[in-house]
């Protein structure tokens, strides 16, 4: 069936000269003369019936006809764009890809990663592109994405990444070491995150305890604050030990208790069912997961070391 569609060359020259109010900028950008542009919207306008531009002098004013046409055509014009774009380079293993994270995760745990990709990939491009929950990742946006939860996450194929061990952690000013009793803790600020309120709950249910009562202390949007917070003597905080290996490893923050949890969820790698297939999201995927393998590699090193100790 033959689809009653304008030409895609009308549809340009009427988008030009929209944005622009002016054929004879439209047709310079377009590289065509203005008779022919002119030529193009007239058919364009005998095909929909109706006028799309008032003609003023050296001017062009869209008529409502015209404006409406504008909202819905540029976007799919767009996403047409883009759609080719990708077709274009689906095989190219160079360009760039949109890699989404969270902020703390991607400056402590992937910016430092992504210096040894460079070196072994130089043509690959990667931007990053940060958000604070899950339901604020633009899955338009990104070509992969990193996130902690439990799948299925619709519209996506979920990797495991790597498992995510929480441990509670204090400034040495406020504990020389560990206590024994966990219950002892709350005897300090519960600092929390603002996304994941249930970690204190979640770390005592894991000892076989149940919270003795709600954690009272601040609460913050990033864990990049939270870390600060702690480190700064502010109270106790419930942290992924992947993100404070640092601060644990300089002293500036001492477990407060010796349990280690690992929840049920974890860290996945997302990818777009769109985007499977596509050379470089693949290539960037499977570094990604050998990337995870390492470092649970490397936490089960530490946390045999610290049951040894």
């Amino acid at each position: 069936m033959r689809r009653k569609i304008p030409s895609t060359a009308a549809l340009l020259c009427f988008e030009a000269a929209a944005r622009s109010e002016s054929f004879v900028q439209a047709a310079k950008s377009l590289n065509m003369s203005q008779s022919a542009l002119g030529r193009q919207i007239q058919a364009l306008e005998s095909d929909v019936g109706q006028m799309l531009f008032h003609r003023v002098r050296q001017r062009v004013r869209l008529t409502d006809a015209g404006r409406m046409l504008l909202e819905e055509l540029s976007p799919q014009l767009e996403a047409l764009e883009a759609t080719f774009y990708k077709l274009r380079t689906r095989d190219n293993p160079g360009g760039a890809i949109n890699i989404g994270t969270y902020p703390t995760l991607g400056s402590r745990w992937l910016m430092p990663r992504l210096a040894d990709l460079a070196r072994e990939q130089p043509r690959l491009t990667v931007n990053t592109i940060t958000y604070l929950d899950n339901d604020a990742m633009d899955a338009g946006l990104v070509d992969l994405a990193i996130v902690q939860g439990d799948p299925p996450w619709p519209g996506f194929r979920a990797d495991l990444l790597m498992q995510e061990d929480l441990v509670a952690v204090a400034s040495p000013d406020l504990l020389s070491g560990p206590v024994q009793d966990p219950v002892d803790l709350l005897d300090f600020p519960a600092l929390q995150h603002r996304t994941r309120p249930q970690s204190w709950a979640i770390w005592f249910e894991s000892l076989g305890k149940t919270l003795p009562t709600l954690p009272t202390g601040p609460l913050f949007s990033q864990f990049e604050m939270l870390i600060d917070a702690a480190s700064y003597g502010h109270g106790i905080a419930i942290l992924p030990r992947l993100l404070v290996q640092r601060e644990l490893a300089r002293g500036l923050l001492v477990l407060a208790h010796t349990h280690v949890c690992r929840p049920e969820s974890a860290y996945f790698v997302l990818t777009p069912l769109a985007k499977q297939g596509i050379n470089r999201v693949e290539k960037l995927r499977a570094w990604l997961l050998t990337q995870g393998d390492q470092t649970r590699e490397a936490i089960k090193q530490i946390n045999l070391q610290g049951r040894a100790d």
